[in-house]
């Protein structure tokens, strides 16, 4: 089959941009052609950015000479955080243009913004007309798939859920005692991990409070990471995080950008992940430390309850209390669950 997809990707990063690569690969290995065409300058073969003026008609044009059309679709696809909804409308419609034209469509919904107020019922509608042009919507847990069922009067047959895992493929085939040589980590004791982009909704402030309350000297803390977008939010959140790892002995920042193979590196020197997310719809990143046997420490909120229940060594947290026990746990070298 020969397949066109819409999405951001590598070395853009980001977890729809990894996701997008794994896939990519997965369905070449299957024997399909796939051409991808990126918004921003990449590894693709193409750059399209449905938020410049005429890049509906190209993306029909495209879309035209293969057998389906996939969109790896992200509300920042449309427009960057604070793009104001005309304009973030204007690209909707583009992609509109494309959808119509493909013979065969399926979109990846990553994270969908439902919205409240007096116009989002308009904005839903206008939605619905956009994701019933698709043959197929996938989403990553049953949540998300009854949400946007409801949510866009859309039928259950038409929406699937695949999870976050399941194009995964290992980036390093090192061990533990040869990632923490490589990144100068200490070989002995254990280490906790907080890794991905660097923003309050991720939580990363809260593992330094907790970690800080631990008082286990062998132990240490990494958050490691870059911010997504050069905003104020981001910048002073990155600001903060400095100040907290200057005050708690053991805890370190990695600032800087990192490949899917240093991603990867980490994860492996880790013993347990931490990731104390305010905010979600479901974690690649979990995904990836049960890829390498890594413990996981996740927030359960979002899609986050779903996708880590009943998962190998992923304990789900309600609040600080919960999570500094369970840092506690592995600190002593327990495991969180197995």
């Amino acid at each position: 089959m020969r397949i066109l997809m819409l999405t951001f990707y590598p070395p853009t990063p980001g977890g729809i941009s990894a996701y997008a690569g794994q896939l990519v690969a997965r369905l070449r290995e299957q024997g399909n052609e796939v051409c991808v065409a990126s918004p921003e300058p990449s590894d693709a073969e193409l750059t399209l950015d449905i938020r410049e003026p005429g890049a509906g008609v190209r993306l029909a044009r495209l879309a035209r000479r293969f057998d389906m059309l996939v969109v790896q679709f992200h509300p920042e696809i449309l427009g960057d955080p604070g793009t104001s909804r005309s304009v973030r409308g204007r690209a909707f419609l583009r992609l509109t243009v494309g959808l119509a034209a493909a013979r065969r469509t399926e979109l990846y919904l990553h994270e969908v913004v439902y919205g409240e107020g007096p116009v989002d019922h308009v904005i839903r509608a206008a939605v619905r007309l956009v994701f019933r042009l698709a043959d197929v919507l996938t989403v990553h847990t049953e949540r998300e798939k009854s949400d946007l069922a409801t949510s866009y009067r859309i039928d259950l047959e038409r929406i699937r859920v695949v999870s976050q895992g399941a194009n995964l493929l290992r980036r390093t085939t090192g061990d533990q005692a040869n990632a923490r040589a490589a990144l100068g980590v200490p070989l002995d004791g254990p280490v906790l991990l907080s890794i991905g982009f660097l923003h309050p909704k991720k939580g990363f402030d809260r593992a330094i409070r907790c970690f800080g309350a631990l008082d286990s000297p062998a132990v240490r803390l990494y958050v490691v990471g870059s911010i997504w977008r050069e905003d104020e939010v981001s910048t002073g959140h990155v600001e903060e995080l400095r100040q907290l790892v200057d005050s708690t002995h053991g805890a370190e920042l990695r600032f800087g950008y990192l490949s899917d193979e240093d991603f990867d590196q980490w994860i492996v020197a880790s013993d347990a992940l931490v990731l104390p997310y305010r905010d979600g719809w479901s974690s690649n990143v979990m995904e990836r430390g049960i890829l390498y046997d890594r413990q996981v420490i996740m927030s359960n909120v979002g899609g986050m309850s779903e996708q880590g229940t009943d998962r190998p060594g992923v304990t789900l947290v309600d609040d600080d209390k919960a999570l500094l026990a369970a840092l506690r746990l592995v600190a002593t070298g327990g495991r969180t669950k197995t």
